[in-house]
């Protein structure tokens, strides 16, 4: 009887338990609920759901007030999650802005529903309608925003696959609204950020960044002078400059003036799409025509080179032997934290670089200056002939003719320290200047040299993607972020640098991507060898062939048994080739299979092992309260 009563009370006391546990965790989240609304736990690696210091700084130095509207259609909630999860991150985002702002940025939320006021505001504003119906009706997702001055900047979709970057976004904007006055930027070169008529003259994706951010010349032709109001040179690919524009450039530095320069043994871009300058030399050499600023400055890039790296190679489809395969390009380069200077503002908080056909950068014997790598290669690298890729390139041939060099190659970089003039007896030849000639910098060298132009170009680092009829821009690495970073960091303005590179859409297995790429250079040479005996063979098949259809001689029975060989010889190497090629992916296949067995089974089975062990625990403990009264 006892023992009756005991177990009574304990599944009593054991449903109690229950109850109050069920109404203690109902009572914590209401109390959350009410008093931690503004406290967030963010445990993603980028640290997406964390506020920068950049963004606090921008928004503590706001003087007059910001006005936000924030256009969300509530008909977009019938579509599911994709927009309503992505609206409420944006309105926690900008009630958080509005705290930290001390309530300088106000933020008024609408809905502009079809054929209602608030639907012609938003198109008055300048925000794209997404058709959600076929009868045309338009939602909207949009942020715009005034200043004192009705300065208007908007974002025209809030795109929640750029989720990543909505900080960045929310953050440039209320900036420029705070700072209308711009950094006046400069740039000179031949490469096409306005576009060309490769892709309709449409202006690359880190212009429309540049124009965001600063006040952006364009200089062309001769130049006898850099104005004084510009803070920052950016040299674009400069094929053709003159000794007047070369002597302007100089002085510029002398007087103190920050430079980006973009210096590319082979840029791919211009050869695709033409340059700035239609006169110019689509052949011209960058690294030739700056080579009297760059020994002055104390540095050198490899002229007529540019680096592969077995390491960081991207993937590309290529035809080898009539078939289409997938294979490593040595020479175009995906970079990830571990070749970015982590220490350094322009690079510290990047995730991916993808650069195509980049040079080194070297120190000169005697330089006064010193050189900051800001991006270089692994070990696992070589410099390749640049006209080995040039025209027609060969990937197989270049991974089978692959000689790392044993050290790491310096891609871009800080240059900085004292200088002199390029020019130390005054303007060259058969040039004027109106200002006084400076023999020395007034201050240190402040540059940023990158041996590759490409990577500005959008092929290069930005996806376009159609969503409900709208043309969406994803960056699939930090290319733009880079020349952003460089121009703020050289203007003085480092305030939005740690808002950019908060993290990518896309990522990479790297496992996987390590597996390929030993597979890739363990067969790759096989398989060349294999092609070169497969040629031949073919080539002594078709010289017996020929030699009877050109003399009419039927050929001996030798020679036809010579044939035959020749293709069982054949046959062999094929499926010797084939056998190679199927190597290329097993290894791969046999990962891909495990991930999917962990993925599919592995929570599963650790939910029916914990489930497991509990019964017999619980049993354990049952026994060992019944022993006593037996």
């Amino acid at each position: 009887m006892a023992k009756k009563l005991f177990s009574r009370d304990r599944n009593r006391l054991g449903l109690i338990g229950i109850g109050l546990a069920v109404i203690l965790f109902l009572a914590i989240n209401l109390l959350a609920d009410a008093w931690l609304t503004t406290t967030r736990l963010d445990l993603t690696e980028d640290r997406l759901f964390t506020l920068s210091e950049g963004t606090k700084e921008v928004l503590r130095d706001i003087d007059e007030p910001v006005d936000l509207r924030l256009y969300y259609t509530e008909q977009l909630d019938e579509i599911g999650p994709y927009f309503s999860g992505h609206a409420r991150r944006v309105e926690e985002l900008l009630a958080a802005y509005q705290r930290l702002s001390g309530g300088k940025v106000r933020v008024e939320r609408l809905d502009p529903a079809p054929f209602s006021p608030e639907e012609d505001l938003a198109v008055a504003e300048g925000l794209e309608g997404l058709p959600i119906s076929d009868d045309g009706t338009l939602a909207y997702f949009g942020l715009t925003g005034r200043n004192s001055t009705d300065d208007l900047e908007a974002i025209r979709y809030l795109a929640p696959e750029r989720a990543n970057f909505l900080e960045y976004d929310l953050t440039r904007m209320i900036g420029d609204l705070a700072n209308p006055d711009k950094t006046v930027v400069a740039v000179l070169g031949d490469l096409p950020l306005m576009g060309a008529q490769i892709n309709r003259f449409q202006p690359w994706k880190v212009l429309e960044a540049m124009y965001q951010f600063f006040d952006v010349r364009f200089l062309g032709g001769k130049q006898g002078a850099i104005d004084d109001d510009v803070a920052v040179l950016m040299l674009a690919q400069p094929h053709n400059v003159d000794p007047a524009t070369l002597y302007a450039i100089d002085q510029f530095v002398m007087r103190g003036g920050r430079i980006l320069a973009f210096v590319d043994p082979l840029a791919e871009a211009m050869a695709a799409g033409g340059g700035m300058n239609p006169m110019a030399d689509p052949g011209g050499d960058a690294v030739a025509a700056l080579e009297p600023l760059l020994a002055a400055w104390g540095v050198a890039i490899t002229d007529g080179e540019v680096i592969g790296d077995q390491t960081a190679a991207q993937r590309v489809s290529a035809r080898l032997g009539g078939r289409q395969v997938v294979i490593d390009y040595l020479p175009w380069l995906s970079l990830g934290p571990g070749h970015l200077a982590q220490d350094d503002v322009v690079t510290g908080e990047l995730q991916r670089l993808n650069l195509n056909s980049a040079g080194a950068i070297s120190a000169r014997e005697g330089a006064t200056t010193t050189i900051e790598p800001l991006v270089v290669s692994s070990p696992l690298a070589m410099a390749i002939a640049a006209d080995q890729i040039r025209n027609d390139p060969d990937p197989a041939r270049l991974i089978a003719d692959f000689a790392p060099a044993g050290s790491s190659f310096t891609l871009a970089a800080r240059v900085s320290g004292p200088v002199k003039s390029a020019f130390p007896d005054g303007p060259p030849e058969g040039v004027e200047s109106a200002a006084e000639h400076l023999a020395e910098a007034r201050q240190p060298l402040n540059l940023i040299l990158v041996a590759d132009a490409d990577l500005l170009a959008d092929a290069t680092w930005v996806r376009a993607q159609d969503l409900l009829g709208q043309e969406i821009v994803v960056p699939i690495a930090n290319n733009g972020d880079f020349a952003i970073n460089a121009l703020d960091n050289l203007a003085g303005t480092p305030g939005l640098i740690s808002l950019r590179g908060r993290g990518l859409i896309d990522r990479p297995f790297e496992v996987v991507r390590d597996m390929e790429r030993a597979a890739e250079h363990q067969f790759r040479a096989k398989e060349q060898e294999l092609r070169a005996k497969i040629e031949e063979t073919e080539r002594k098949i078709r010289a017996l062939q020929e030699e009877e259809q050109q003399s009419g001689v039927i050929l001996t029975a030798a020679q036809q048994q010579e044939i035959e060989s020749f293709r069982g010889e054949m046959i062999t190497l094929r499926q010797e080739l084939r056998a190679v090629q199927r190597s290329l992916r097993e290894d791969v296949e046999r990962l891909a299979t495990g991930i999917k067995i962990v993925n599919i089974w592995a929570v599963p089975v650790l939910i029916a092992l914990l489930a497991i062990a509990l019964a017999l625990v619980r049993r354990a403990r049952t026994a060992r309260g019944a022993s006593p009264a037996t």
